[in-house]
């Protein structure tokens, strides 16, 4: 299974889900304020979130729910249970203004291990010089089941920058996906110029890199 949601083209194909835009938000809301961290309960000045993307994250037939949010610079993704009931949520780290989830691409790793790469901005900083840079994260889920999901930072992705002496420069990554050491799961590869970064997954949301 291969696919990606392009959140900057999407928007208008979620429009239905706005009549239970008040419900839910109501329901989201009372569910984090039942358990996760102080950090995330406290009160915002300024919130913002994507629609529902709907994914079938465990093969059960019924689509659960993905939602990225900004808050008063927090970067969050939640995903919430068919049913609307929180299952995890998790937070970006920021660099800049402007930061923002743009991407997800969804790859079975092996016939027991779902991976939803994360594509985020990581944001614009223009003090001295100018520099901006993209991130991946890996979402896991093993064994088709919820409980398993887990949450790990990865490399960057894709960098700008301009320096007080004029040099700029833009550097794309690429990304593919291969079972270097045929066990039957699918390392991740990001390849770097002339460098890889590997990244390999050992269940249970451990990740050896190097």
């Amino acid at each position: 299974m291969k696919y990606c949601l392009l959140f900057a083209l999407i928007f208008v194909s979620f429009a239905s889900f706005g009549q239970d835009e008040r419900q839910f938000r109501a329901l989201f809301s009372a569910e984090l304020n039942k358990d996760i961290s102080k950090e995330s309960v406290q009160s915002y000045k300024y919130e913002v979130n994507t629609p529902l993307y709907k994914i079938d994250l465990n093969s059960d037939h019924r689509k659960e729910s993905v939602f990225f949010e900004s808050k008063d610079g927090e970067s969050w993704i939640h995903i919430l249970g068919y049913d609307l009931k929180r299952i995890k949520s998790f937070k970006f780290e920021t660099n800049g203004y402007g930061a923002n989830l743009y991407k997800i691409r969804i790859k079975n790793l092996s016939d027991t291990t779902l991976v939803l790469v994360l594509y985020f901005y990581e944001g614009l900083t223009k003090y001295t010089e100018l520099n901006s840079t993209s991130r991946l994260y890996f979402l896991t889920v093993d064994q088709n089941s919820l409980d398993t999901v887990s949450f790990k930072k990865g490399p960057v992705f894709w960098e700008e920058k301009r320096t007080l002496q004029g040099h700029y420069h833009q550097r794309p990554n690429f990304l593919s996906f291969v079972d270097l050491n045929k066990n039957g799961t699918r390392e991740i590869i990001v390849k770097q110029g002339s460098s890889s970064s590997v990244y390999m997954y050992n269940g249970e949301g451990r990740w050896i890199d190097f």
